[in-house]
């Protein structure tokens, strides 16, 4: 989350929350009209839990939120956001009686979770989505673990299975066999909650991927994260004409006409091989810019042209290489993100650069960047 001492810097990323909105209406639409329980964790991967859960809410496109965290979701409480939130990810059993507090859905994924939330609901009724393991080996119940659960919720009546859900592993390579396995094991385990009793009403696997590429995937609920921001996991998934929703820019702080032979930044790993432009760019790795996209792996673009990064990404500088852009003076603007003329760079781009996913470069850009949200065409 932006921190609001930072607001005035010049690097800065642009949210646009109308693109996010028009991007949760096409997926919503390519799901055939499943409900939408939109990701946002890791403060909406990186664009602002807050902001991006208010534009949904408003405009009823998101029936429910998704967290990984108890205090992402005490956040968004605080935020007078008043739909259902789902913990994703794991809850403490010392957290299980804030949890219900704040009128969260527990994920239960093991024996000990489902004991801390039944004694913290005090035998009142308590709506839970219970989470399975249909093969990625993270969370939940395997399905040789799935009697001795429905055998502890016989017993405490007052735990409403009122969801079932669990993740996708390689659905972002829609040739891998592992997805049309997961699938066949959770419509097994749903089958067995049926049986058992239970009628829920909540039933989510697909993720960003599953609900672009895997149609067998998508049941009453889909839970898309990275693709409401406008980026898809992977260039093998289907193209749905979503809109980047973050423009990541900032300014030239200082050019420098260097000499040959004069060495940029730490470890002298790059050294001007004639005179040469550069320009000096107050962003770093401590605020999310990848380190290792240094050394002309990374760019940026400046009146439409493209401009590698010219040696090592300090914490708070850069420096990249202004000699094809022509007459520049400080305070010319930069994009790390977006668009400038016929030119454009996104997140997938760094991540190819850095050796990465786009997830871990949107949700690295921290407090210290400066936000700034477009909402109903208006900026503010």
């Amino acid at each position: 989350m932006a921190d609001p001492r930072f607001e005035n810097r010049p690097t800065v990323l642009e949210v646009n929350l109308d693109a996010i909105r028009r991007n949760a209406e096409k997926l919503k639409r390519h799901a055939a009209g499943a409900s939408l329980l939109a990701v946002v964790k890791a403060d909406a991967y990186g664009h602002g839990a807050v902001q991006v859960a208010s534009a949904l809410e408003r405009s009823s496109l998101a029936e429910w939120f998704g967290v990984a965290l108890l205090e992402e979701a005490v956040v968004l409480r605080e935020a007078a956001i008043e739909r259902p939130i789902l913990m994703l990810g794991p809850l403490h059993p010392s957290q299980a009686r804030a949890a219900l507090h704040h009128r969260l859905t527990p994920a239960i994924y093991n024996l000990e979770i489902l004991e801390a939330v039944s004694q913290a609901s005090e035998r009142r009724p308590v709506s839970i989505h219970l989470k399975v393991d249909s093969g990625m080996g993270r969370l939940g119940f395997r399905p040789e673990e799935l009697p001795a659960a429905l055998e502890a919720f016989s017993s405490r009546p007052w735990l409403k299975v009122e969801g079932v859900f669990s993740n996708l592993a390689s659905a972002d390579d829609p040739g891998s066999p592992q997805t049309d396995s997961q699938i066949a094991s959770f419509k097994e385990m749903l089958s067995a909650v049926r049986a058992a009793g239970h009628d829920p009403e909540w039933i989510d696997l697909a993720n960003s991927s599953g609900l672009l590429a895997h149609p067998e995937s998508r049941f009453k609920m889909v839970r898309p994260g990275l693709t409401l921001y406008g980026l898809r996991p992977s260039a093998k998934l289907p193209d749905i004409s979503l809109e980047t929703a973050a423009a990541f820019k900032t300014i030239v702080i200082q050019v420098k006409n260097l000499p040959e032979g004069v060495p940029v930044g730490y470890g002298a790993s790059y050294v001007t091989p004639k005179p040469q432009k550069v320009g000096i760019l107050p962003i770093g790795y401590a605020d999310g810019l990848p380190r290792c996209a240094g050394n002309g792996r990374g760019h940026v673009l400046v009146r439409g042209k493209r401009c590698e990064l010219l040696g090592r990404v300090s914490m708070d500088l850069c420096a990249v290489d202004l000699d094809a852009v022509g007459p520049v003076d400080a305070g010319e603007p930069v994009t790390l993100w977006g668009r400038d003329g016929g030119e454009s760079l996104t997140p997938a781009d760094w991540a190819a650069w850095s050796g990465t996913i786009p997830y871990e470069i949107t949700t690295h850009i921290n407090h210290r960047v400066a936000r700034r949200y477009l909402l109903d065409d208006k900026w503010t």
